[in-house]
């Protein structure tokens, strides 16, 4: 049987290679520098060469479940200072990371249809108008369940109870997403290379510290 300790840095550790795998796989599929991620028409998926966002699109959706083992690592990791809250966490976080697969899943079509518009002058406006209106609204599942979630977060944190330190409260998703954002706007030649997959870049950080204090957690706190 694995140790309860080696058991939550092996599961913090499939977290790290989630955030890792889908981040480089986000960025594969849509990063540019100086590009307009706002621009309604996605002009900037056209100057991506098509072989990359393809590998891209594999990596990320193919590395995404990764993150229900993460989560399930976070809920390990609260358990202590509250069962059922910590499990709620689980389940909203993994729920929205489903759909955040989903939605990343969807990212290629809208890059191939864009490439049809400005490689052959093809009208597509339309459908790559409704394509939007159908994978969009999908991200922001994701963004509200990282409110709730960090909520949840910092309220177990702070009881002491949890196998974190009272510090690790601040290492909520909803702060350390806020941070990638302001780094972007304040140090936009470094900023520029981490928005673009932001929210993989926060459970990045997460997961790290997250498995810091799994190896370092004492080894007489058992996990049921």
């Amino acid at each position: 049987m694995i140790a309860p300790r080696t058991a939550l840095v092996v599961t913090s550790l499939f977290g790290v290679a989630a955030a890792l795998l889908v981040g480089i796989g986000e960025n594969l599929v849509q990063f540019v520098v100086g590009g307009d991620y706002a621009d309604p028409s996605y002009a900037y998926f056209g100057v991506i060469e098509p072989g990359r966002q393809t590998v891209g699109h594999f990596l990320s959706v193919l590395a995404a479940p990764l993150y229900l083992v993460g989560y399930w690592h976070l809920c390990r990791m609260l358990e202590p200072a509250n069962r059922f809250w910590a499990r709620v966490l689980f389940f909203i976080g993994a729920y929205a990371f489903v759909v955040g697969a989903a939605w990343m899943g969807g990212r290629v079509y809208l890059a191939l249809v864009v490439h049809q518009i400005q490689d052959r002058g093809t009208d597509l406006s339309l459908l790559l108008q409704q394509m939007a209106e159908h994978n969009e609204p999908l991200v922001n599942v994701l963004r509200i369940a990282i409110v709730v979630i960090s909520v949840i977060w910092v309220s177990l944190v702070l009881t002491g109870r949890s196998r974190y330190p009272k510090a690790m409260a601040l290492a909520n998703p909803a702060f350390i997403l806020g941070g990638v954002f302001a780094l972007y706007f304040l140090v936009p030649a470094v900023g520029v290379y981490v928005l673009p997959s932001a929210m993989n870049v926060t459970h990045g950080i997460i997961f790290s510290l997250s498995a810091y204090f799994a190896w370092r957690s004492d080894q007489g706190r058992t996990v049921k």
